[in-house]
């Protein structure tokens, strides 16, 4: 499905992975994971191609995407969820939605079953993006980048910041994704309990580089105290 070959991610002339490979099948669920400011982020955002300048090859399906465009690399299937949500806020929640549409692979509008899966913005459809909850605007976040039909969802600490009841919610949600509508997710998270329930194979950065990886079954607690304990 998405496969990472010796990717090298800059800011400036200032290198912020090295050598990154990884691979993650059709369906899988992979959690990456690691102390702050180790690149788990950048390799979010070089996936996506928002870095400055990126070196290696990021193939999709089998197809070198490396020289692909931001926006070409959403509508061949890879949507993304950044930290702060990057929600509109002077945008109503439908407005906020139909801009997910614009990258989708079939022009369905705004697809029933999203809303489903997030019921409190079907009744705020038309309130505006600032005037919901930080959770409410996660959701919103998600449920903005699943209606670009993705093949793959790109999530960056979804539920940081987020109030205690809602976190549940949006934590089985990302599971049902996974699970029930087979998309391909990759999590970047710092709830390890949560990321050993949901994924199947984790991925830990230190300084930039992949220092483990494996089945979700290895990540064990000498590795979590070596790398993520602060």
């Amino acid at each position: 499905m998405l496969e990472l070959t010796d990717i090298d991610a800059f800011y400036g002339n200032s290198r912020a992975l090295q050598g990154i490979n990884l691979m993650v099948g059709g369906g899988e669920f992979l959690a990456v994971l690691g102390r702050n400011g180790v690149g788990k982020t950048t390799l979010m955002r070089s996936i996506l191609g928002l870095m400055d300048r990126v070196t290696g090859r990021l193939s999709l399906d089998g197809a070198d995407i490396s020289a692909l465009r931001t926006y070409q690399r959403a509508k061949a299937g890879i949507a993304y969820v950044p930290q702060g949500r990057g929600i509109l806020p002077r945008f109503t929640v439908r407005e906020n939605l139909t801009l997910g549409t614009f990258a989708a692979r079939q022009a369905n509008g705004i697809e029933d079953w999203v809303l489903e899966l997030f019921p409190v913005l079907k009744e705020f459809l038309n309130r505006y993006g600032g005037n919901l909850s930080g959770g409410q605007q996660q959701q919103l976040a998600i449920a903005r980048a699943l209606l670009a039909q993705p093949k793959v969802i790109l999530l960056d600490e979804p539920t940081e910041g987020i109030q205690p009841n809602i976190v549940e919610q949006i934590e089985d949600v990302i599971v049902k994704l996974n699970r029930e509508h087979k998309i391909t997710v990759i999590l970047v998270e710092q709830n390890v309990a949560f990321a050993r329930r949901a994924s199947h194979r984790f991925a830990l950065l230190e300084k930039g580089r992949v220092v483990a990886k494996g089945e979700i079954g290895e990540l064990t607690d000498d590795l979590i105290q070596l790398h993520m304990a602060v």
